[in-house]
């Protein structure tokens, strides 16, 4: 095997890195040109990698350098501002950057892995001390193995499961209270004469959907004024992509998003990424998420991951924890 590791942002990738994605159905943000935007937004360098096993694509590999950013400021594609670890992670996700082909067994994938760390370091030099693979799941841990390496458990993602066959199954299933409460949300958001509830859109207002994620990222960090907003052109490739979908709600007047959920096709169901609220109306968050599990049950879409965080309020929905994990692989000093 050999590995192929370009910029994104500062080069092209390689050739059948989109094909290869793909056919795995890996999902949109895996593609060259999301890669890229998610690359002009962030303060930290992103770095990919295709893995080849006799010229044909097998696995493939995307992360950033630097867990947390040591400066406030953009930086040239590739250029890190000090070394750091390189943290294999998706962009704007909450998903670790590792693909692997469906060919690859238990010993392929290993040495995939091993054959990506390696033309990393090759590539960064001193300025990576060594990897650290994010958001691992129970069944990867195999593939992450290895001598002198460390594991941990992360925060847990939340995934909810379909199982109803309408709206009332799914209420009638709560708890009494949190039933009578859910459903005068429901009702009380999708009878709100100022709104209009979006559902599964292709498209969405690029700028609008730029402002409202960075006020909403902004509310929950300890440091608002770090936060890089993500550029309305990665909305704009977004929306003419397959594999991706908005939950909003519109003024009714002039059409905006004053809310929205990004989801996207994976191989397992939805993942919700991007999110954005004004405020003003309350509620409107829990409300997506009710319109997002009504729509899972009339699709028969199997499960969403409603990702990290907010633990309880997720698991009120019916949602249920998935263990993730990080492993620490250093490197040897030169």
């Amino acid at each position: 095997m050999r590995a192929e590791i370009f910029v994104p942002g500062g080069g092209a990738a390689p050739d059948g890195w989109d094909a290869f994605v793909r056919a795995g159905r890996a999902g949109v943000l895996w593609e060259e040109a999301l890669l890229e935007a998610a690359a002009w937004a962030s303060p930290r360098p992103y770095f990919a990698g295709l893995i080849r096993d006799a010229g044909e694509p097998v696995a493939a590999f995307c992360g950033r350098l630097g867990v947390f950013p040591l400066v406030r400021r953009f930086r040239p594609a590739g250029r890190a501002a000090s070394p750091g670890w390189f943290q294999t992670r998706l962009p704007y996700s909450f998903s670790g950057g590792r693909l692997y082909g469906p060919q690859l067994g238990r010993t392929e994938r290993r040495f995939a892995v091993r054959t990506f760390e390696r033309a990393l370091r090759r590539r960064l030099g001193a300025r990576c001390v060594g990897v650290l693979h994010f958001a691992a799941t129970a069944a990867e841990l195999p593939d992450l193995a290895g001598p002198a390496r460390l594991r941990r458990p992360i925060a847990p993602t939340t995934v909810l499961r379909t199982r109803w066959d309408s709206m009332d199954a799914y209420f009638a299933e709560l708890p009494r209270g949190r039933r009578r409460r859910l459903t005068a949300l429901y009702e009380r958001v999708g009878d709100d004469p100022e709104l209009v509830s979006v559902v599964a859109a292709p498209a969405i207002d690029p700028v609008r959907a730029s402002r409202l994620d960075q006020l909403t990222r902004m509310k929950y960090t300890g440091r608002p004024e770090g936060v890089a907003p993500l550029p309305p052109g990665y909305f704009e490739r977004l929306n003419e992509r397959p594999g991706a979908a908005y939950f909003a709600h519109l003024e009714k007047g002039a059409g905006l998003p004053v809310s929205f959920d990004l989801v996207l096709d994976t191989p397992e169901g939805w993942m919700t990424t991007v999110t954005g609220a004004a405020g003003g109306v309350r509620d409107l968050y829990f409300d997506l998420y009710l319109r997002e599990i009504e729509q899972l049950i009339v699709t028969g879409v199997p499960a969403v991951d409603f990702g990290p965080g907010m633990r309880a309020i997720k698991e009120s929905f019916g949602g249920e924890p998935l263990a993730r994990y990080a492993v620490v692989a250093p490197f040897a000093p030169w």
